[in-house]
């Protein structure tokens, strides 16, 4: 009922067009001016050569625009603020600057207020992380927190990091702010170790909001260690209806036109999202590493059109 007194709100606003589905893109990327500089350093940190789009300015109205051309209704738009907490590119004036990147996509979100939900993010490793969040969930503008446990350098075999992620779940659970969270941090990386830290020692801090994990618990592709991670999930979220309430996953640059060589069969991740169920995941793209339309149709190849549609179907979590 409440989709659909939201979707009657944004016809009579003019905000979308009567064809368009109630499907959201739960994972989008925004870059302003400043974003835009200080991703040509990390590319160049990283030794990779930028692309067109990586120069642009891309705001609200351009996720309308993308959203309309493909009929979808609404998205998540996620601050890039944990860039400039990362250890690989530093800036001055740090907090200042993640601040002001927060509000920015604070502000984005308000323009489309019934399609757009803002998420801010730190680097939860910082000592600013839960002043910011504090300062972020009291302002009522945000839906949720964007966490990128690789760009932070977050390794959850470091005791001292889970100390403060405790605290983060924590903070966010207090102040209602979903957590979207990009988990793997390494190419070599235990996905049994890792996940067992995740479900058994930050999960319970995060009880009164929702986990969501980013790429299905990998970071592009679907390889062994990914896959190692969603099978002790799926175990999990059978164990308990409550879990099932306080975790999803969502479909994000899992999959790629051409298949890299560490990638496993696509029935190994169609079994998985089998022990799943598709009530758990959730539809993103990862734009503007790609659009909509492309990656509908690619999920649509490799997985079926009854499975993706499914997912596409769900509601978000709130």
């Amino acid at each position: 009922m409440k989709r659909i007194i939201i979707l009657l709100i944004s016809l009579a606003f003019g905000e979308i067009s009567l064809h368009a589905q109630t499907y959201t893109d739960h994972h989008i990327h925004l870059q302003d001016s400043e974003t835009v500089q200080l991703g040509f350093r990390m590319l160049k940190a990283f030794k990779e050569t930028p692309k067109h789009i990586d120069s642009l300015v891309l705001n609200a109205d351009t996720v309308i625009k993308r959203l309309d051309g493909a009929k979808f209704q609404s998205a998540w738009i996620l601050s890039n603020a944990y860039w400039f907490g990362s250890p690989m590119t530093p800036v001055e004036d740090e907090y200042t600057v993640v601040k002001r990147q927060n509000d920015w996509i604070a502000a984005e979100a308000k323009r489309y207020p019934t399609r757009l939900k803002a998420f801010m993010s730190i680097n939860p490793l910082k000592p600013y992380a839960l002043e910011e969040i504090k300062r972020c969930g009291e302002s009522k503008r945000f839906a949720g927190l964007k966490m990128h446990f690789a760009n932070s350098k977050v390794n959850l075999q470091n005791k001292a990091d889970v100390a403060k992620l405790k605290q983060v779940f924590a903070a966010a659970s207090q102040y209602h702010l979903m957590l979207l969270v990009h988990f793997r941090s390494a190419k070599k990386w235990s996905g049994t170790t890792n996940t067992t830290v995740l479900l058994n020692d930050l999960m319970p801090y995060a009880k009164n909001t929702k986990v969501i994990i980013a790429h299905m618990a990998g970071w592009g592709g679907y390889d062994r260690p990914t896959n190692a991670a969603l099978k002790l999930i799926a175990q999990w979220l059978k164990q308990s209806p409550t879990h099932r309430k306080n975790l999803y996953l969502e479909l994000s640059a899992v999959l790629e036109a051409k298949a890299s060589k560490d990638d496993l069969p696509i029935a190994v991740l169609k079994k998985r999202i089998s022990e799943i169920g598709t009530g758990n995941i959730l539809f993103g793209t990862d734009y503007p590493l790609i659009d909509i339309k492309p990656y509908v149709s690619l999920l649509e190849q490799k997985l079926g059109k009854p499975l993706v549609q499914q997912v596409l179907n769900n509601p978000s979590p709130e």
